[in-house]
């Protein structure tokens, strides 16, 4: 089934806010991230504004479909997250997520999974922030189509792309587009399983 495959726009935050919060709904991360609040639903959709408006390289390779059935958050070469104005901004959004009273020992679990992508990926490369599909849509290669503009460019231009995920059947998904899983590893702090994977560019090993 051909997908029409596009750069999303700020202007289309809020419904893919919510296109991500219903495709992590059952995360293991994200749901470390979130809790088991009775608010889980608002705190995912209010993580997920503040990431899209402040974590996300100013979604300049940021993409969707036309109907919006997925979203792919990738971080260009050079870019390693936000700004320390950036961070501020999203410090809220992030804080509603988790909650105020977990937000320590959340960033510190954030942080060492952050020094295992630096020495993992300590080259420029596209990372992975974030793919996420409609439940619904999950099986019709929607996630496979979001990378593609991405994954195109890395394999013209020679560059490596990185990623993390708690889900094991994603791990299927992403060999058959070039990863290799380089980690798996339980977060510190937490029972969620994860698996650190890179894509090297063809002819490099």
């Amino acid at each position: 089934m051909p997908f029409t495959v596009r750069r999303a726009t700020r202007g289309e935050i809020p419904v893919l806010a919510e296109v991500l919060a219903r495709a992590f709904v059952h995360d293991p991360f994200f749901g470390f991230l979130a809790g088991d609040a009775p608010e889980r639903g608002q705190r995912m959709r209010e993580g997920w504004r503040g990431i899209l408006r402040h974590g996300s390289a100013g979604m300049r390779e940021t993409y969707t479909t036309e109907d919006h059935a997925g979203v792919a958050i990738w971080l260009p070469p050079g870019d390693r997250g936000p700004s320390v104005i950036g961070s501020l901004r999203m410090l809220p959004a992030m804080a509603r997520l988790a909650g105020w009273r977990r937000l320590r020992m959340v960033a510190a679990t954030m942080a060492a999974l952050e020094e295992r992508h630096r020495h993992h990926a300590p080259d420029d490369h596209f990372y992975l922030s974030a793919l996420g599909v409609e439940p619904e849509r999950q099986g019709e290669g929607v996630g496979t189509a979001l990378m593609q503009p991405v994954l195109e460019r890395c394999d013209h231009d020679g560059t490596p792309a990185y990623l993390e995920t708690a889900t094991g059947r994603n791990v299927l998904l992403y060999e058959r587009v070039g990863f290799d899983v380089v980690e798996e590893l339980t977060l510190p702090g937490t029972d969620v399983h994860g698996w650190l994977m890179l894509r090297r560019p063809p002819g490099r090993s």
